[in-house]
């Protein structure tokens, strides 16, 4: 990096701040040990046509992450318009079956070094994003998907936990004081969205529902196991904050209402 770019701070929702910041048309944040790994799973999507994924440009003099900047509009809050809408709901659908065909053939290396695993999935896992919510993507000025953004979670594990962590909080799955906390201003057609985007994920309702209620038990554990052995960093602020028990509650409440 030059040192006449100006870096410009960059805030989206995550609830801590990742020390991002943007200089000229790459984002700069800390790196971890897993970032080489999670760089060569972009690198390859990307060769393989998944440009949703952002571009990885390797380490910068100070040894910070460089990925290439991708222009679109945050999620917002409350949703931007288009995650409202069933024709919204199914385009996620879509972009989950997407994700998960191209992830399901990434050749890991046996010596990845990811944040929470190490090596490449075993039998019955394949690769995963980690953290396929709302708030990790990007919106073009239409109504598309332009970049699913924050790849630090990913890792080897269940290949429906994308789809059903990002139906949970899309059809959503939650009760009417929750969806509106998190951006529906009314009680949403849960049943007709879950349709929408079934379709879109190529699943039926039901196994919509299963792989969405594994996932937040999947979710909940990770919050109490991750977030207990953290002295910092964002699972131990969702611990802090109780999302364990939201994602307890969640399941209770889908369990009770869809299955």
């Amino acid at each position: 990096m030059a040192d006449h770019e100006q870096e410009v701070p960059l805030f989206g929702a995550g609830l801590q701040d990742r020390k991002l910041v943007r200089v000229g048309d790459t984002v700069r944040r800390p790196a971890g040990g897993w970032t080489n790994s999670v760089h060569d799973l972009l690198r390859d999507l990307r060769a393989r046509g998944y440009d949703l994924a952002p571009e990885p440009l390797g380490l910068d003099s100070a040894g910070r992450e460089v990925l290439g900047y991708v222009e679109g509009r945050d999620p917002g809050w409350p949703f931007v318009p288009e995650i409202l809408t069933e024709e919204g709901a199914r385009q996620l659908g879509r972009l989950t079956s997407r994700l998960r065909s191209v992830l399901a053939t990434y050749s890991c290396p046996v010596d990845a070094r990811w944040q929470f695993a190490g090596g490449a999935p075993r039998s019955g896992e394949t690769m995963q994003h980690g953290d396929l919510g709302p708030w990790n993507l990007l919106w073009g000025d239409g109504p598309e998907v332009v970049g699913v953004l924050d790849w630090d979670f990913a890792g080897p594990g269940d290949p429906w936990y994308d789809t059903g962590h990002l139906a949970w909080f899309t059809v959503p799955f939650m009760d009417d004081d929750r969806a509106r906390a998190r951006g529906f201003p009314e009680p949403p057609d849960r049943r007709s969205r879950l349709a929408a985007f079934a379709g879109g994920a190529g699943i039926s309702a039901a196994e919509l529902v299963g792989v969405t209620v594994r996932a937040q038990e999947e979710y909940e554990r990770r919050v109490l196991t991750r977030g207990s052995y953290s002295c910092e960093g964002p699972w131990k602020t969702l611990l802090e904050m109780g999302f364990h028990k939201n994602a307890r509650s969640d399941r209770a409440w889908t369990v009770r209402h869809f299955t």
